[in-house]
């Protein structure tokens, strides 16, 4: 993540617990709440929604 800071992919103060919390929300949700199987499209989807946050700066 620092490096991707460092290149100016993320901006300063981007926090990692924020992204990791982001990344695994939506898994989280389908595995314990809804029991529906996680496949390619949920983890695909859930890395772009928490990509973009981040890059718009909602996880810092």
């Amino acid at each position: 993540m620092t490096r991707a800071v460092e290149r100016g992919e993320l901006p300063a103060g981007t926090d990692p617990v924020r992204v990791l919390s982001t990344l695994a929300a939506p898994i989280h949700f389908q595995l314990l709440v809804t029991g529906e199987p996680v496949d390619e499209r949920t983890a695909d989807q859930s890395a772009a929604v928490t990509l973009a946050a981040a890059r718009a700066g909602a996880l810092t």
